[in-house]
């Protein structure tokens, strides 16, 4: 039996012995991570009660050499851990111009900076080796050889740990090494699949097409975790995207991605979807579940009745703002909030 077909038949039982009174069974799923280094995620009772396990920080590849960055990542990290998350960093270019940005370590580089994060935070052991690693504005993407030498660096330095393949962004040939040509080139240095290789999926799902995934799952053979995924509210940065925007379009987009694109393969086995919280209303990127003014936008319903319709009922005693707590008397987003103020906001920008 397909795992779509097992999936329909367990929610088909989720129904019935709901209808029945009996407690109903939950169906098989991903796992869902929230991508976003703004710290306040770990205090929003919203984000609390939905029961998400997984969070991704993206960090320049040198940030442990850069004060505030290591200070931020070390806040950040804390307050992932303080909730019982478990976190993935990914790691990027530095910050800077185009040039700066493109400019790759050596491995040696890249080797001493991971140890010494290993050394700072022990406790982190998930990993990607690079963001967006077929973008036309990194480094990486006219040298598949040094992103997968990167690949072989974490796995050498850190055997125990979780290693993902440096992830690939979706995007037209006009902004990105096509991905099944970049990974092939990648498999030529990387002596082996990966076990896990990341997705940026935007465009493919944002157009709610099926294709860039597919295209993925049939050019390697491991797991695939969508590193970044998410309906696109707003996109200022110059570049023409071809389909609809706004706050309809992102939960539109967010229930393609949960309800049918995961259902390809049993390989896609967690999605990461970007971001929670916008930063203002100026963002260059805004893909997130809650507005700059701090309004749940449509997708953050449709994550939480997602999450419950496989199983993961929100905790309605932390918030009741999510959809399926309709109705009940638990402490409000607000009133937690005043109780636990959050920490301060780290502003990011997205420049695909």
């Amino acid at each position: 039996m397909t795992r779509r077909r097992t999936r329909a038949a367990l929610v088909a039982i989720f129904v019935a012995t709901a209808m029945a009174g009996v407690p109903a069974v939950a169906a098989a799923h991903v796992a869902v991570g929230i991508g976003d280094n703004n710290r306040e995620i770990f205090t929003d009772p919203r984000f609390l009660a939905l029961g998400i396990r997984y969070v991704r920080d993206d960090i320049a590849w040198n940030a442990v050499n850069v004060p505030v960055e290591r200070a931020n990542l070390a806040a950040w990290v804390a307050g992932a851990q303080a909730d019982g998350l478990t976190p993935m960093i990914t790691f990027d270019h530095v910050i800077g111009s185009v040039r700066t940005q493109r400019r790759l370590p050596t491995v040696a580089q890249f080797s001493r900076a991971f140890l010494k994060l290993r050394g700072l935070f022990p406790t982190v052991t998930e990993f990607e080796t690079w963001d967006e690693a077929n973008f036309y504005l990194e480094g990486t993407a006219f040298n598949p050889k040094r992103a997968a030498q990167y690949y072989l660096a974490l796995r050498r330095d850190c055997p125990t740990c979780t290693i993902i393949s440096p992830d690939l962004l979706d995007v037209p040939r006009t902004e990105a090494v096509p991905i099944v040509t970049w990974v092939h080139q990648f498999l030529r240095y990387s002596h082996g699949q990966p076990g896990i290789w990341g997705l940026n999926n935007y465009f493919g799902a944002n157009r709610l097409e099926r294709q860039t995934t597919k295209q993925l799952l049939h050019a390697v053979r491991g797991k695939i975790w969508f590193a970044e995924t998410g309906g696109i509210v707003r996109r200022r940065n110059g570049s023409s995207v071809g389909f609809r925007q706004g706050a309809k379009h992102a939960a539109k987009v967010d229930r393609f991605i949960l309800r049918t694109l995961v259902n390809l393969s049993p390989r896609i086995q967690r999605v990461y979807l970007y971001e929670w919280r916008a930063v203002s209303a100026h963002d260059t990127w805004d893909s997130a579940l809650i507005s700059w003014t701090g309004v749940p936008r449509p997708a953050y319903g449709v994550l939480a009745n997602t999450l419950a319709l496989w199983g993961i009922s929100p905790n309605c005693s932390i918030s009741t703002v999510p959809p399926p707590c309709a109705g009940s008397t638990g402490p409000t987003a607000a009133s937690l909030r005043s109780r636990n103020p959050v920490l301060t906001v780290r502003p990011t920008a997205r420049g695909s």
